[in-house]
């Protein structure tokens, strides 16, 4: 004996209700303020539904049933519709700037699908008793195929300059000048380019039409011999912007250059080295720091004396200062390889120091300003002039 679409209907809508309960009392158990959202989806349709439910069984889903039995879910409904948008609002342009390794259609895609489970979480009850179950599958269906084959065909352009919904494309650009110095000291090696990172996962495919030159034939890699790859990033976040490109340019010359130099090395009673530095330069400079294999960094100067390596293994010390400040000093001491047959002060740790100029006179350059007046409108370049430094020792 078949079940009617009644019966179904009210076993689609119990087990609604059973999943809310349980999220009701797990959010309730765990003392948390938000037990009040799956209290709300089980306090209106509970009562909407036993108010309703000898109407539905005698005349089915009739049109004044039905919008009766939407009014009650209409409180519960329009605030989750409002939690739902906040998400979006948040994630959207967070994603718009999560790196180039998270793949933001997943993300929002994971969203939209739990929005849209809670969301028909009591509507799914309404197909069976309709009139024609077969012919709302195949409008849902329907349009679920039409999206799929527009969002698959390109259709949809990702940016906007629109100053009343913008979608920017966010690039950091900066023109910068490499100096790699030996252990001794001597410079082995320098170059200069302009540094490109996109901070969204579409890399730079919708730049390159616009600025040919800028393509994946410069494309950049990281070199795990360098600190944070050889290259002056402003944040710690090479574990998320893992593609950038490098367009060789000629070398900056800042009119306030860095001045780095090392103090003092010495060799402790309990076999650690500690090094003393002295740094003068611009307002914003990082310092990146990377001991060497079976070296390891016990001590500096920073915080509360312990080191604190980031999610990339490395050690990333950003520094600011007003215009009129004294040089900057720092130390930290480290533990040599215990195994090593190498002095104890040789081969120890890389370290590079960059230099960032966001303001004044050394901000800009002419290959910059070049470079930016190509990029279309919807796209926002961040963009400023650093150097960065590498040291061994």
């Amino acid at each position: 004996m078949g079940v009617s679409g009644v019966d179904l209907s009210e076993r689609f809508f119990d087990v609604s209700l059973l999943l809310w309960c349980c999220a009701l009392l797990f959010l309730t158990q765990r003392g948390l303020c938000s037990a009040y959202v799956p209290m709300m989806m089980v306090v209106f349709p509970l009562a909407s539904k036993l108010l309703l439910t000898k109407h539905f069984r005698a005349r089915g889903a009739s049109l004044q049933y039905s919008v009766l039995y939407l009014m009650g879910l209409a409180v519960p409904y329009v605030h989750i519709m409002f939690l739902i948008w906040v998400v979006f609002e948040i994630f959207t342009p967070i994603l718009g700037r999560s790196g180039t390794e998270i793949p933001p259609d997943v993300v929002m895609a994971s969203l939209i699908t739990l929005a849209t489970v809670i969301l028909s979480s009591y509507l799914m009850h309404f197909i069976y008793l309709s009139c024609s179950t077969k012919r709302i599958l195949a409008g849902l269906g329907s349009v679920f195929v039409l999206m799929f084959v527009l969002v698959c065909c390109g259709l949809f352009f990702p940016y906007s300059a629109d100053p009343s919904s913008p979608r920017p494309k966010r690039v950091f650009v900066q023109h910068s000048t490499r100096v790699f110095h030996a252990p001794d000291g001597s410079v082995e090696g320098s170059d200069s380019g302009l540094w490109i990172n996109s901070l969204d996962y579409g890399g730079m495919q919708h730049i390159t039409p616009h600025v040919p030159h800028v393509n994946d034939s410069i494309r950049t890699r990281c070199s795990d011999r360098l600190p944070y790859c050889g290259f002056p990033w402003f944040l710690p976040v090479k574990f998320l912007v893992k593609k950038s490109w490098y367009l060789p340019a000629p070398a900056v010359s800042p009119q306030a250059p860095l001045e780095f130099q090392l103090l003092s090395r010495q060799v402790t009673e309990w076999g650690t080295v500690k090094m003393s530095f002295e740094v003068k330069g611009p307002s914003h400079m990082s310092l990146y720091l990377r001991p060497e294999s079976g070296a390891s960094l016990i001590g500096w100067s920073f915080g509360d004396g312990t080191p604190q390596f980031d999610l990339s293994g490395e050690y990333f010390i950003f520094y600011s200062h007003g215009l009129d400040a004294p040089a900057w000093s720092f130390w930290f001491e480290i533990q040599p390889s215990r195994s090593s047959d190498a002095p104890p002060d040789e081969g120890l740790i890389s370290l590079a120091i960059s230099s960032h100029y966001f303001f004044g006179p050394d901000r800009r350059s002419e290959p910059l300003e070049s470079l930016l007046k190509k990029f279309p409108a919807w796209a926002f370049p961040s963009s400023w002039v650093s150097t960065y430094h590498m040291y061994r020792y």
